[in-house]
């Protein structure tokens, strides 16, 4: 009542309300504040919506038309008002301690922060009684049933993503108000004696889900380990398998190689062989076609020169005819040299000089 008087004296003392009497009422003078709307009615209706700054309209003693005023729970204060003014700023406020009930059957209680803004003034104002308190009530009903889709874990740490939800569902709700509904956040959580059970439940929780990946991360080690000795095991067999192979394939080679040295050595000496036995075969003929050369010289050489033959038995007949007379010179050579040749031939003839002696004296004379 205080406050409503405190206005009522405010404008009559404004310079609004002294334009508007200069002119005896008819045409009112308003000066509307940044941020804020005035709503004129005619007869109880809606006439027009006044926009920041000095405005005029007919008023005519308040015939023609007049300020709508209204009341409406200050958002801070949580007070009822009566104003002329339709606040169109965003406005701010944090709705009290609600108790809610989650998915999985767990009470407590949690608050929220609503940024609401007045989009329409009219609808505001004559589409719903006290736009604030009717604001506040849907909030409350939508944090119940959108809480009420989730547990509480959920809750709790996919805040952001509910109050998304909380937001888009309240203002589908404020649309036809006249009111957007910018943000709701959820903005604190009271789970009183719930919260030292549920903080228990949480370090049993983290606690399992560590043995658990403990447990899981050893069993991959170990499954790491096996594979990979597993790898080794058939890494040092095949490279067993290819040193086996290789040292195979050596033996194998060295033995072919030593198998074809003896085969060549074989053949050079059976080569060799051949060749000396050729080299002495053709030595043997050359020597022999030599001894045939110089005895066939030698028989030339004696037959143009009788008397050397002579002169040769003369140094040797004597020898010569005791060793066939002892019968020792029994035996002929074929000499190696033209020397061996000539004494040789000289030996031959001397004793076939002397078995033709000793038979013409063994013979008897002729009867002539």
């Amino acid at each position: 009542m205080i406050d409503r008087r405190q206005t009522l004296l405010k404008n009559y003392l404004s310079i609004d309300f002294i334009l508007s009497v200069l002119t005896l009422g008819i045409v009112r003078f308003v000066f509307v504040e940044q941020g804020t709307n005035r709503i004129i009615t005619r007869f109880g209706k809606y006439e027009k919506t006044l926009e920041p700054g000095l405005q005029t309209f007919i008023s005519l003693w308040g015939l023609m038309g007049s300020i709508h005023g209204f009341e409406v729970t200050d958002h801070e204060t949580n007070r009822k008002l009566h104003t002329w003014e339709v606040d169109i700023k965003e406005l701010v406020y944090t709705t009290d301690m609600e108790k809610v009930i989650s998915k999985d059957n767990v009470q407590f209680e949690v608050s929220a922060t609503v940024y609401f803004k007045i989009e329409n003034p009219e609808k505001a104002i004559f589409s719903v009684s006290d736009y604030v308190s009717s604001l506040r009530t849907l909030i409350q009903s939508v944090l119940r049933a959108e809480i009420g889709k989730h547990d509480l874990e959920r809750t709790y740490s996919q805040r952001s993503e509910i109050s998304q939800a909380l937001a888009e569902e309240a203002n589908s709700a404020t649309r036809n108000w006249g009111i957007t509904v910018i943000r709701l956040e959820i903005k604190e959580f009271d789970l009183k004696d719930f919260a030292t059970e549920l903080l228990k439940q949480k370090q049993q929780e983290i606690k399992r889900k560590q043995q658990v990946t403990e447990a899981e991360g050893m069993r991959e080690a170990k499954i790491k380990e096996a594979e990979g000795t597993k790898a080794a095991a058939i890494k040092i067999a095949e490279s067993k398998k290819i040193v086996a192979q290789a040292d195979a394939d050596a033996q194998l080679i060295l033995s072919e190689m030593d198998a074809r040295t003896m085969i060549l050595t074989a053949e050079a000496a059976a080569k060799s062989h051949i060749l000396q036995a050729e080299a002495e075969s053709t030595s043997q003929d050359m020597q022999t076609d030599v001894d045939m050369y110089n005895f066939n010289k030698v028989s030339e050489l004696i037959k143009r020169n009788p008397y050397i033959i002579h002169y040769l038995r003369l140094n040797s007949a004597e020898k010569v005819s005791e060793n066939l007379a002892d019968g020792k010179a029994t035996k002929l050579f074929l000499p190696n040299s033209a020397n061996d040749l000539m004494t040789t031939f000289l030996v031959n003839s001397e004793a076939m000089s002397g078995k033709e002696a000793k038979i013409e004296k063994a013979s008897p004379p002729s009867s002539s």
